[in-house]
């Protein structure tokens, strides 16, 4: 899916956000967990939302960059049963498992369905657990393909279409150590999982039939799939040895730095790339991932979203706050500075 097509998705009518009525009494505590506010947004946010809200205060807690950590930390707390967090800055897949164990709040009929409407369907889909929605979607991600168009413009290539041509592109450009062919996140964590998935469906594989229950993990395009990311490491040497360790970030650095010719990462990386400093502006061109003549390209559904903690003592405080940081110029201000697709 394009970047421009996800941005046309997400234009839809502001909705305005009520405020809970200060009774004059103690001040109202709301914390959320999420990673470090680099640009200063959510701060920003929380400035504005606690001025419209006299007696409520958010509590920002800045966690580790890396999406598992965070949730490690979350299903921590939750476990223990204390309400240290009443409001949860949920990835994607944490919503069923937060769900089915009882610590997300059911927020289904905060909102008629006509508003919760206006949201894009996948990222609807992704606050959903058996049919209920438990979170208010805040921006959508999706895995994207990045490559220095200057380098294959030079070199009077096309952006690769299959994963033989990107294989082929690399080794014919690259210079290691100066210059790698492909970046990406090999780490063993949830990120390398994403990667998987999209080189699977690239060769027509599936993890899960859901019509079926049926899993395809160890049929023949499956196990190309996996043999395919070991070999740009192993054989092709188009990736760098290092890419076991890598996450989001490294290899980011990595693209950005000018040391790499392809790179699969999230959008956020269009924005950091065009920065001062970095040195591949106006270089970078973005296309779907490349596929086997057998596949289809394919791109990870990710994205965020505000749920409320079932053992907050705060929930409708909690709630009036999911609905401002999900409103639509706090969603475009987000994407304006992070690249981060509204939702």
């Amino acid at each position: 899916m394009g970047l421009t097509v996800v941005l046309m998705l997400g234009i839809f009518a502001s909705v305005g956000c009520s405020r809970p009525q200060s009774s004059g009494g103690p001040e109202i505590e709301l914390s959320v967990l999420m990673d470090a506010d680099v640009n200063g947004d959510w701060h920003a946010f929380i400035r504005e939302f606690e001025a419209q809200n006299p007696g409520v205060h958010i509590n920002y807690v800045e966690g580790p960059s890396e999406t598992n950590a965070r949730e490690d930390l979350y299903v921590t707390a939750l476990l223990g049963g204390q309400a240290v967090y009443d409001i949860i800055y949920a990835d994607v897949v944490w919503v069923p498992k937060f769900a089915a164990a009882g610590w997300l709040e059911d927020l289904t009929d905060r909102w008629p369905a006509e508003r919760w409407n206006e949201f894009i369907p996948g990222a609807l889909e992704g606050g959903k657990y058996k049919g209920r929605i438990y979170r208010v979607p805040e921006h959508i991600d999706v895995g994207m393909f990045f490559y220095r168009r200057d380098l294959l413009e030079a070199a009077h290539e096309q952006p690769p279409d299959a994963f033989d041509d990107l294989v082929r592109i690399a080794q014919k450009l690259q210079q290691p150590e100066r210059l790698w062919g492909y970046v990406w996140q090999g780490k063993q964590y949830e990120g390398l999982i994403c990667d998987f998935m999209e080189v699977l469906t690239g060769f027509g594989g599936f993890w899960i039939n859901s019509d079926t229950d049926e899993v395809g993990l160890d049929r023949p395009e499956a196990i190309r799939a996996l043999g395919w990311m070991r070999d740009v490491i192993r054989q092709h040497r188009i990736s760098p040895p290092g890419t076991t360790a890598y996450t989001e970030e490294e290899s980011r650095l990595m693209f950005q730095s000018g040391r790499a010719i392809f790179l699969r990462n999230w959008p956020y990386v269009w924005i950091t790339s065009q920065q001062a400093g970095s040195s591949v502006i106006g270089k970078v061109g973005i296309k779907p991932m490349p596929a086997a003549p057998s596949g289809r390209p394919a791109a990870t559904l990710g994205g965020w979203g505000m749920c409320v903690a079932k053992n907050s003592p705060h929930k409708d405080e909690a709630w009036e706050f999911c609905k401002y940081v999900s409103a639509l110029p706090q969603v475009m201000r987000v994407h304006e500075h992070r690249g981060s697709p509204p939702r």
